[in-house]
């Protein structure tokens, strides 16, 4: 049997695709770890700025150096928007988009490298039906993402995601619940709901079966212990969503909820579909309805126009939100894209200044959450043992340490809050 490495770049929707390539390819090929030398290499790439698009053409070369001799396929996000660029590459010889991945073993020919690439890239919006391999088995992790949704139609100016993912499609119900019950009989304890535009699922476009009613579905499944929800937008959080989550307990109590900025007049040019106040309102609401919930967001630092008043008010906004950890992206100018034809960009010393004041409140931001908890005793789901010390996460997402024993890994247990020391949150099994 021909070896099979892979190497992901991106989301975690990028990560369940390649899961479900991996299975896919796993009857008739030897899947092995992208660390040790392969007769095929499977890169799924990623596009959201210019950093990923140069780590996707490195780590291309990189395994072409690695093993001149094998198979490189290409695919993801990237080999969507720049075929011939990686095409240019010598040494690929397969180049697949999105939509083609999930047919991944009828494109690779045997592993026999070709004497130039071969292209396979269809226009994302040429099919609107979800269209994805499933995943059964996920045999590495504690926690299992099931991908219950793909695309965008919310078109930020400074995104090429919808571009590149297409227009939003969501997988059956019946489909997502199968493979949730798979998860549970392999002994997983929680699974993380995750799509490009996660709250834009619906079973049937026409009779409005939300992302909610998915939720009370999956709740019913025997044996699962936990759901969590990958980042989801402000406007897709409605009062029946939100009560939803707060009624079913074992809906995680964690909600990412990107912001991008807290300035109104950045956020009419990110073209993002709400204003601060909208905002302040709807994270208001969720703290009064889900007892100690965890919200996380984006921050895009540096948008064209942002100067530093802008900033300044983005700055005292998220102080006054309290988030609990914050993901901090620098804006990267995609050709194609509304942001990249703007000017007032501003310099990467202002935006590199920018990120590490961001980052030093996010870190504060974090311990004080994870300070307003000492004392109690939380549910930790034990993910691994590390220099001696067990350690998972709360329901509301807070990464705990503590000594016990290694056969409590995948076991959810009771761990009372002890200290905080170094950033490390330190607890004590009940």
């Amino acid at each position: 049997m021909r070896s099979v490495a892979f190497h992901t770049l991106g989301c975690k929707v990028n990560q369940y695709d390649t899961q479900a390539m991996r299975e896919a390819l796993a009857k008739d090929c030897r899947i092995v770890s992208n660390k040790e030398r392969a007769d095929i290499y499977i890169i799924n790439t990623c596009t959201v700025t210019n950093r990923a698009d140069q780590k996707s053409r490195q780590q291309i070369r990189n395994v072409i150096r690695k093993n001149p001799k094998a198979f490189i396929a290409v695919t993801g996000c990237y080999a969507q928007r720049f075929p011939q660029r990686i095409a240019e590459i010598q040494g690929v010889d397969l180049i697949l988009g999105n939509r083609e991945k999930n047919g991944i073993a009828s494109f690779l020919n045997g592993g026999e490298k070709n004497p130039e690439p071969e292209i396979f890239v269809e226009d994302v919006d040429s099919c609107s039906r979800y269209d994805t391999l499933s995943v059964s088995k996920h045999r590495s992790h504690s926690r299992a993402f099931v991908k219950i949704q793909d695309g965008c139609e919310n078109y930020c100016s400074y995104c090429i995601i919808p571009y590149v993912r297409g227009k939003q499609k969501s997988r059956p119900l019946k489909d997502t619940l199968e493979e949730i019950e798979g998860l549970v009989r392999n002994g997983f304890k929680e699974i993380v709901l995750t799509g490009i535009r996660l709250g834009s699922w619906r079973e049937d476009l026409n009779n409005g079966f939300t992302l909610a009613l998915l939720l009370k579905k999956a709740h019913e499944i025997e044996g699962l212990r936990r759901i969590r929800l990958s980042s989801i937008e402000p406007e897709d959080l409605d009062e029946d969503l939100i009560d939803r989550i707060a009624q079913l307990p074992k809906v995680c109590s964690h909600l990412h909820i990107p912001l991008q900025s807290g300035d109104n007049e950045v956020l009419r040019r990110m073209n993002r579909p709400y204003h601060s106040s909208y905002y302040q309102d709807l994270i208001e609401k969720i703290r009064k309805k889900i007892k100690g919930v965890a919200i996380t967001t984006d921050i895009m630092v540096g948008f064209p126009g942002e100067g530093e008043e802008e900033f300044g008010n983005t700055y005292n906004f998220i102080k006054k939100m309290k988030f609990s950890k914050m993901h901090i992206f620098r804006f990267s100018p995609r050709p194609g894209t509304p942001a990249a034809k703007l000017m007032k960009k501003s310099g990467e010393k202002e935006i590199k200044k920018k990120s590490e004041r961001l980052l030093k409140l996010s870190f504060k931001m974090q311990e004080e959450f994870s300070r307003s908890f000492l004392g109690e005793t939380l549910e930790v789901l034990v993910e691994r043992k590390r220099n001696n010390y067990l350690t998972g996460f709360t329901d509301n997402y807070i990464r705990v340490i503590f000594n016990g024993p290694e056969d409590l890994v995948n076991e959810i247990v009771k761990v009372k809050i002890g200290e905080i020391k170094k950033g490390y949150v330190i607890g004590k099994l009940h």
